[in-house]
């Protein structure tokens, strides 16, 4: 037996919708239960609850909100079959779907422990979601294309919407981890599965249609605190998982940068797998400091001023910091990482060139080049600089100028790391 289980929130027509598709899409002879939970809905979804009567549903009611892992831990509590099918309410189901998940799921020559599939979207049809990847700022995003060659595949993770599993295996897994809410449950059991030794796959042959996020909406300070909770969980393998995004990236497209605000330095990249753990690594602390503020208000560049130094520059006595040499050097100690890097300053008119040159380099190993015209500001920005978790990181910036006496036409004003104003 399948047991199909759907957590509610509102959006009754998407749920009836959902359960006549869904119905209609099953294989003649298939012994199954659809499993409706309400989860403290607002609308007319427990009223028409109430008046359900269907052979094969059951309905379980939350007299509070318990959220998505809760409501599908209760449900699979209960639940009388041994594959258990978990499903969001505004899916749309056509015939046919269901066959590859269930045909990967019970292939005994493979050891697959969960099984996803391709979902489009209502809107516009196009593919929403054929698997999940991190991508190379440590991001999570959906795969939103398909091969053509293979009718599976191995990923590390794959969206709750609609996944196969066995339901004493979930039950060994511990089931959804309560500790989130509304988001990220998903992938923190696929984590599970992939370290209970089982695979994860996508079943390409599956397709369905999806709403997206319709039942739940958005709560960006909640998702950032799932997201926090599931890299701290699984730092180690996301960090595995980022480098080798990372290595792909260096040995096949190194070239071309598009996916970096900047180039890295031809030296860096000859070192691939020792690059690829330095991005890796910058990129999960950026992720850290960035958390410790929105979620505990911890601002970490609030002393940076005593870890900042400055040369290059004379200091007026009106305030204004001049250029006295082509490089100007500024370098922060304990600094571990930065989300944004800008520094803001003027050229003024006396310049004989038209515009400036000018390059930003974090280090030695990433850089970034501007130009900038004669007679305005400038706020020239690297987003996600390579600093490193080490003692001391320089910034260097060379101003491409002819005459070192036109130096003095360049006025610096002050440096931004994160939204902290450093006076120059």
């Amino acid at each position: 037996m399948i047991s199909f289980i759907v957590p509610l929130h509102n959006h009754l027509q998407q749920t009836q919708e959902m359960l006549s598709s869904l119905l209609t899409s099953l294989p003649v002879g298939l012994d199954f239960e659809v499993i409706l939970v309400d989860d403290a809905s607002k609308d007319a979804t427990p009223k028409w609850l109430s008046r359900l009567r269907h052979p094969r549903m059951r309905t379980l009611i939350n007299s509070q909100n318990l959220g998505y892992a809760a409501t599908n831990n209760r449900a699979v509590d209960v639940a009388c079959g041994e594959i258990l099918c978990l499903l969001n309410n505004d899916l749309i189901f056509s015939p046919g779907w269901l066959e590859p998940m269930l045909h990967l799921l019970l292939d005994s020559e493979v050891n697959i422990g969960l099984v996803g599939n391709v979902q489009r979207r209502v809107a516009d049809g196009e593919i929403d979601h054929a698997g999940i990847k991190i991508n190379l700022k440590a991001q999570f995003e959906h795969i939103q294309s398909t091969p053509t060659d293979t009718y599976y595949a191995f990923l590390p993770w794959v969206t709750g919407a609609c996944m196969l599993l066995r339901r004493d295996f979930f039950l060994s897994l511990g089931g959804f981890d309560t500790r989130y809410n509304n988001g990220c449950e998903d992938i923190d059991l696929c984590f599970k599965v992939r370290e209970a030794g089982k695979a994860v796959v996508i079943a390409y042959e599956s397709v369905i249609r999806h709403h997206v996020s319709l039942s739940r909406g958005v709560n960006s300070l909640q998702n950032e605190r799932n997201s926090c909770l599931l890299f701290a969980r699984w730092r180690d393998e996301i960090k595995k998982l980022l480098t080798q995004a990372w290595l792909t990236q260096l040995t096949t497209d190194a070239a071309e940068q598009p996916w970096l605000d900047g180039v890295l330095a031809e030296n860096f990249i000859r070192t691939p797998h020792a690059a690829s753990l330095m991005l890796a690594e910058n990129r999960l602390t950026i992720q850290d400091q960035r958390w410790a503020f929105l979620l505990r208000q911890k601002t970490v560049h609030e002393d940076l001023e005593k870890r900042f130094a400055v040369s290059g520059v004379s200091h007026e006595t009106n305030g204004e910091s001049r250029l006295t040499e082509r490089k100007v050097c500024l370098s922060f100690r304990n600094c571990k990482a930065m989300g944004n890097f800008n520094l803001c300053g003027r050229v003024l008119s006396t310049l004989p060139m038209e515009t400036l040159d000018v390059v930003i380099d974090c280090n030695g190993l990433h850089s970034k080049h501007f130009k900038v015209k004669r007679g305005v500001s400038f706020n020239l920005g690297m987003d996600q600089p390579l600093v490193l978790s080490c003692e001391s990181n320089v910034f260097q910036v060379t101003f491409d100028l002819r005459k070192a006496d036109t130096a003095s036409s360049v006025l610096l004003d002050y440096v931004v790391i994160d939204g902290y104003r450093l006076q120059l």
